[in-house]
């Protein structure tokens, strides 16, 4: 299984995420990962549930729904596929999650638990601080475009 998750992180190199790691550091952090498929119409997980893992699409497509304060309705913030990434809040938050996430096509998963990001860090820190540095780089974009929406609307 390590073989074929070194193959998808090679794959995901050219995602913001991984671009700082060396495709030999990939053999190294392959054992962290495991791939999890999610068939159409199954919850990945659901607004409220702990936070205990980040997900890198593989293939597929994810529905991101965030509750409105109307009972039983749900507003679609995004659509993910291939190369995305999933929950990645929990990583330096340690919220419930914020929103639920569903599966809209079989999808394929790439999963890095939150136990295993911090024993990669301790284990291999120079690799760690470069997975964290795409994190953060990916999440200040977002934070920036939000800003961008916003200011937009007044």
């Amino acid at each position: 299984m390590s073989k074929e998750i070194v193959e998808q992180l090679k794959n995901l190199k050219n995602e913001m995420i991984f671009e700082f790691i060396d495709e030999q550091d990939f053999v190294t952090i392959a054992p962290f990962f495991e791939i999890k498929n999610y068939p159409s119409g199954n919850i990945v997980f659901r607004e409220g549930d702990p936070g205990d893992f980040i997900g890198f699409v593989l293939s597929g497509k994810l529905e991101v729904k965030k509750q409105t304060e109307f009972k039983g309705n749900q507003l679609i913030i995004a659509i993910l596929g291939k190369g995305s990434m999933v929950g990645e809040l929990s990583i330096f938050d340690k919220h419930n999650r914020s929103a639920t996430v569903e599966a809209v096509e079989d999808t394929n998963l790439l999963i890095l638990k939150n136990d295993s990001i911090n024993s990669l860090v301790e284990q291999f820190p120079d690799i760690g601080s470069k997975l964290l540095k795409g994190l953060i780089r990916i999440l200040s974009l977002r934070l920036r475009k939000a800003t961008e929406r916003l200011t937009n609307i007044f």
